[in-house]
Order: structure tokens, then C-alpha cells, then sequence
């Protein structure tokens, strides 16, 4: 007889998964699912089968998911907040912007955290303003403005959220904050100008209200493989509403005539930075297409 459940945790082969009476089982896979070149990831309702005395559960079916992550591998993500730190490192937009159209690509949706807001607040306002015009819920946070930390929290409530960041964004201190915690902190590199990772292991923590939470890795980089070049524009929310008023409609948005975004560019209606980043991101896959091909 199996039980449904959610895996919460996975460390050294090992899946944990919590019933519906709240209670946590250690459990493995079963070799099924490796003929079947499937794996349970952290985050998915799966049944099992639960073991008797020292006999150890089996995770026997692993339920419909309406979304996965790779990097860490979890699944069933209602929300994800994407910390953008004004300082120690110092933001890139592009890498922010791809990351964006990355999440965008899977249908999660993004919420900008601007970390670390009280080191520079003016910047950090102008940083939040380019991404609620662009269409995202988008928030200021500092590490001892408690204020700012329960007004994050609000929108955590009864969802499954993933955080994701640059090292040194200050997800681990966030993350702390919200489920009074002690996960492992560092300070950030002055050489690096960058924290040292520091997730070891996959894990959904709980929290009151049914926050749950994933603490990703952070990451330096971004390729967006599943992309094709033609796609790129219906990742960049804003510019959907114009797209419809370009004159061709495979306009690129690049060099083509009566584009209407850009237009919308030259109006103020679209960031140049969002703008700048997207012409960036759409150059480089194209020629990742062109490498393909020879």
C-alpha cells in the first residue's frame, strides 16, 4: 500500500519525504525510475511505500510537476525571488536580465529582490524602478530593516519559493531572518568582491504560515541552451504589448523598420538597460545557432 507525500530533502542517496500528518521518512528510489532515466527531485509529491521496523521506504511514483529547476535540481516552484545586490558584488544587469528570460522560459515567476538596499538607497530605488516598469513585482531589502523583511515575507505565505542569486547576494542572512535559522554565512571575498558557496545539500526548509523555501546556489554565469534566438523577445515581458505594432512579424526588434519596440524604446516606455541587454543576450544566440550549423 503506498502514501503520498513531498520530498523535503535529499543527502547522500537518501530521500526524505514528509506525509500528509507532517511526519518525515527516509526513503530511497527505487531502480525503476533509472531504466526509466527519471530521478525524484526535492519539491515533488511522489507515492511511497513505507517500511516496516529497520526496512527502509521506496519512493514508488513520482507525481505530475508543473515545473523543475536544474541548477539546484527541485521541483514545483510557485515563485522565485532573484536577489540583486546594489554592493559587495556589485550587480550585473546583463546576468540579471538573463536570468530573468531563464525563469521566464520555464513559466516560474520572478520577483527582484534589490539586497543590501541601505548601502546605496538611491541606486537601489532607481534598480527596483526598472524592473516594476518592466512588469515584476520588485522589493528593497536590508539585512536589519525588519520592516522590509516582514514585507517580503507577506508574499511568501503558502507558496513554494526558490531564491536565487549571485554568491554573496545575502540569501543564507534572508533565509535566516524569515525561519530563525542558523545556516552557514560568509563573508564576501574583498579580493572576489563575491561569497563563497555554500549549499551543500538540497533542501525545502518550512517555515510558519506553510513557507517553504529553497536556498539555491549562487552562480556567476548563465547559458540559456533551451532558448532559440526567435524566442528571445517573448521573454522580455514589456514588449509584448508593442510587439504587435512592429510592421513585420518576425521583427527581431534589431535594425528592422517601424519596430514598436523600439519605438516604445525611444519613448521611454521600455529601459534602455532591459533593451541593451536583450540586443546582448539575442547576438549571442545567434551566433551559438551559427556555431551549431558549421
Amino acid at each position: 500500500m503506498t502514501e503520498q507525500g513531498k520530498i523535503i530533502k535529499l543527502l547522500g542517496g537518501f530521500y526524505y519525504i514528509q506525509d500528509q500528518e507532517g511526519k518525515v521518512e527516509e526513503s530511497r528510489a527505487r531502480g525503476v525510475f533509472r531504466h526509466q532515466k527519471q530521478k525524484p527531485l526535492v519539491g515533488d509529491c511522489v507515492r511511497f511505500s513505507r517500511g516496516e521496523g529497520e526496512e527502509l521506504s521506496y519512493v514508488e511514483e513520482i507525481l505530475p510537476r508543473k515545473n523543475s529547476l536544474l541548477r539546484p535540481p527541485v521541483a514545483n516552484i510557485d515563485q522565485l525571488l532573484l536577489f540583486v545586490p546594489i554592493r559587495f558584488p556589485n550587480y550585473n544587469l546583463y546576468l540579471v536580465d538573463k536570468m530573468i528570460a531563464h525563469y521566464e522560459s520555464l513559466e516560474i515567476e520572478v520577483i527582484v529582490v534589490i539586497s543590501k538596499a541601505d548601502l546605496d538607497l538611491e541606486a537601489a530605488e532607481s534598480l527596483r524602478n526598472i524592473y516594476k516598469k518592466a512588469g515584476f513585482s520588485a522589493y528593497l531589502l536590508s539585512e536589519n530593516n525588519q520592516e522590509m523583511i516582514e514585507e517580503i515575507k507577506k508574499i511568501l505565505s503558502h507558496k513554494t519559493t526558490a531564491l536565487a542569486g549571485v554568491s554573496g547576494a545575502g540569501k543564507s542572512t534572508f533565509v535566516n531572518s524569515i525561519l530563525d535559522l542558523e545556516l552557514e554565512t560568509q563573508s564576501v571575498s574583498k579580493k572576489l568582491n563575491r561569497g563563497k558557496h555554500t549549499t551543500r545539500h538540497t533542501e525545502l526548509m518550512m517555515g510558519e504560515e506553510g513557507i517553504l523555501l529553497f536556498d539555491t546556489p549562487g552562480f556567476s554565469s548563465m547559458d540559456l541552451e533551451e532558448v532559440e534566438s526567435t524566442e528571445l523577445d517573448e521573454l522580455f515581458r514589456e514588449f509584448l504589448p508593442f510587439k504587435k505594432q512592429c510592421k513585420f512579424m518576425d521583427c527581431h526588434h534589431i535594425n528592422e523598420p517601424k519596430c514598436g519596440v523600439r519605438e516604445a524604446l525611444k519613448e521611454g516606455e521600455i529601459t534602455e538597460s532591459r533593451y541593451e541587454n536583450y540586443v546582448k543576450i539575442y547576438e549571442e544566440l545567434v551566433e551559438k545557432e551559427r556555431e551549431r550549423w558549421r
